[in-house]
């Protein structure tokens, strides 16, 4: 059937009901779906597809969540994006050559399967939008609603989705879990640096380094649970320590907190290897397997699976008194043709519903033991649903590539609001050059740092670029990671960024000669993200200049009258202060 709807057009391949309600506020519409179908007609693939059309003016470029680095505009045959409470967020933004955000539409449906569509119609110039819910996953229900929220303020990028991720906080009953202070702490991990070569001995003196270079909290990436270093997960699933390597974890995290720094604990939340223990146990209460990596991904819809996970982690935090947990592979719990079918001894037939149980039946267990527990979500699993768990979203694998750290860290800011948004962590060759290495850092300022770099041979000109970096980020927290943000040229991947506080403003290049206009504080930092050797910022005013290098080696200062448009010789990795005269 098929049929239109106040400027909609809702297909499906049953006969469905549906009505439409409608209101309007200040250029945000809201129209809500209610959907009603009789589940003995539908088939696996029956889905319901709502889609409409605008013209397509000064719709220059468009985002998600997922996009990566991609800001191009697609055709309307290009095929569909997914979202569910495991991948993504259902939220579209097209966007003009100003950075403002012509149109913005996003659904309150965040833990099913929804696919989204926004492309051009050759035929006319205009851009089709649909989404489409698949109606098995609804079980034995029949009916549901579906909110769509749509923005024509032209606001700005940054403003126009952070009302979205307000709407789905304040509106649609997703509320943020609490974020403890130390979830926006930066953190030194141990995956670059050490890999799966974590034993207890060398973590502590690690450990020792850095914390005298100022990290507070650590994090114990894969290879704590195998004496296996080959990569891969085929080990998985036992999740106790490798005698080999940690011979008492208790006693291994006291030792770390003696240090004065917070343990978090890597594991891979879905997979049970083939050489593990449990493999055997868990037969037939697979979602699918991974052959290339030599595992399976267990399925959150029996009761017995989510028991076991939860309490694998209940028992380490009791037992080993871990500050947090980075619970990793969470999107591998996601629609797949070859996903297991239905069983009647699942007690939640839905993979999405189950997700979202076993969440909440985890999260709330381990915060009953430990209220300021941190929690670590990597992107991928980053939509509002998530948000309800986890404290801390890390940017997805990038290592050694500060341009894709860059814009995941503040497509992820974006939408998190107070969610504490973290970097993936930092690495680079022990030869590089202190300044290059300073601006994978000021690549992710915006964002909390974690690092990943091994200490023990630094080059000491690295090791200080490090430590005025780090100093930098802690001092001016709330600057960097409280404050408004605004983005610019998100088509561009964020050629500049600033915020400002009360007292302090930031505004950081991350192009060459592109120009910075900072808000006006009693102290400005601008910041130089690029291998050029000058800024060019638009201010006026009186100033005391200092101007210092990566290392915060004050290399000249001097009053300066500033008129219009100006040139500072700033070197790379390094920034002007300006004080107010």
């Amino acid at each position: 059937m098929k049929m239109n709807l106040s400027g909609f057009t809702v297909s499906c391949d049953v006969p469905i009901t549906i009505d439409l309600t409608a209101s309007e506020k200040n250029g945000v519409s809201l129209f809500t779906f209610s959907l009603g179908w009789d589940p003995e007609t539908l088939a696996d693939a029956t889905s319901v597809t709502v889609s409409w059309q605008r013209p397509m003016l000064d719709h220059m470029y468009y985002w998600t969540p997922s996009r990566g680095l991609s800001r191009k505009v697609l055709p309307d045959w290009a095929g569909e994006e997914s979202s569910m409470v495991s991948k993504s967020a259902p939220v579209s933004c097209i966007f003009d050559g100003r950075s403002r955000a012509q149109y913005v539409w996003a659904l309150d449906e965040c833990q099913k399967l929804v696919f989204c569509k926004n492309g051009v119609i050759e035929e006319n110039g205009e851009m089709l939008f649909a989404f489409r819910l698949p109606l098995k996953q609804y079980t034995a229900a029949s009916c549901t609603k579906v909110t769509l929220r749509a923005d024509e303020r032209g606001l700005s990028f940054a403003e126009a989705l952070g009302d979205v991720a307000r709407w789905w906080e304040k509106d649609c009953g997703m509320t943020p879990a609490s974020v403890p202070d130390t979830a926006k702490a930066p953190v030194y991990s141990f995956w670059y640096s050490f890999h799966q070569n974590v034993i207890a001995a060398e973590v502590e003196k690690e450990c020792r380094r850095a914390k005298k270079l100022g990290f507070d909290i650590c994090i114990i990436d894969d290879g704590w649970q195998t004496d296996d270093n080959s990569r891969g997960y085929a080990f998985c699933g036992d999740w106790e320590a490798c005698p080999a390597k940690i011979p008492d974890m208790a006693a291994h995290v006291r030792a770390v907190h003696d240090i004065g720094m917070k343990y978090i604990l890597w594991y891979s939340v879905p997979f049970v290897g083939y050489h593990s223990r449990h493999y055997k146990e868990f037969e037939g209460k697979y979602l699918y397997q991974v052959e290339r990596l030599n595992c399976a991904v267990l399925d959150p819809r029996y009761k017995e699976v989510r028991e076991y996970l939860t309490g694998i982690y209940l028992k380490a935090l009791r037992e080993w008194e871990l500050d947090g947990f980075k619970l990793d592979f969470i999107d591998q719990w996601h629609f797949s043709p070859d996903m297991a079918p239905y069983d009647p001894a699942m007690d939640i037939p839905d993979l999405f519903d189950a997700a979202d149980r076993f969440m909440l039946d985890t999260i709330t267990a381990l915060r009953a033991v430990k209220p300021d527990i941190l929690l670590e979500f990597r992107q991928g699993y980053i939509g509002p649903n998530m948000r309800k768990y986890g404290n801390m979203f890390r940017a997805g694998d990038c290592p050694n590539d500060h341009l894709s750290n860059r814009v995941s860290v503040f497509d992820l800011r974006m939408l998190m609001g107070d969610s504490a948004v973290h970097s993936d962590m930092l690495m680079w060759h022990p030869d590089e050059k202190p300044e290059t290495a300073a601006l994978q850092i000021i690549s992710v300022l915006f964002g909390v740092l974690q690092y990943s770099a091994k200490l023990e041979h630094m080059e000491p000109a690295t090791y200080e670029m490090s430590r005025f970096w780090l100093n930098f980020v802690k001092k001016h927290r709330d600057l960097l990671l409280e404050s408004p943000l605004e983005v610019y040229e998100p088509h561009l991947l964020y050629t500049w960024a600033k915020a400002a506080s009360d007292t302090e403003s930031i505004a950081v290049a991350y192009t060459a000669d592109k120009c910075l206009v900072p808000d006006v504080r009693k102290t400005i930092y601008l910041v130089n993200g690029t291998m050029s050797d000058r800024i060019l910022c638009e201010l006026e005013g009186r100033f005391a200049l200092h101007i210092l290098n990566c290392c915060g080696e004050e290399i000249s200062h001097e009053e300066k009258t500033f008129s219009s448009i100006t040139a500072l010789n700033v070197p790379a990795g390094g920034m002007a202060v300006l004080e107010d005269r």
